[in-house]
């Protein structure tokens, strides 16, 4: 193969490289907001009656796993993704023992 082509090759898979880290960067963000309404309408109605104390610990023990790889990794957009979730995490848990 040409050096041309291994230089076309590589440019093209930089560019969808970084549409895909910038997707990655706003789904990151996203994910984890999705959460929120439900975060605040635990806080507001004080009302945690169908959710699992068991399930949000078993979820954030998992996510610490996934922060850690992502720290291992140096993958910027999983931790940040990662960080996030875990303060959700939180919240749910705080409320739920709270109001549960």
């Amino acid at each position: 193969m040409s050096a041309h082509h291994h230089l076309f090759k590589y440019l093209h898979q930089k560019k969808n490289r970084t549409t895909v880290d910038r997707l990655m960067l706003l789904a990151s963000i996203l994910s984890p907001l999705i959460a929120v309404p439900q975060i605040i309408q635990i806080y507001s109605t004080k009302d945690v009656e169908g959710l699992s104390l068991f399930s949000w610990l078993g979820w954030g023990l998992i996510g610490l796993v996934f922060l850690a790889y992502g720290i291992g990794h140096r993958l910027k957009s999983y931790i940040l993704m990662q960080v996030l979730w875990t303060a959700v995490t939180v919240l749910m848990i705080v409320g739920i023992v709270i109001y549960g």
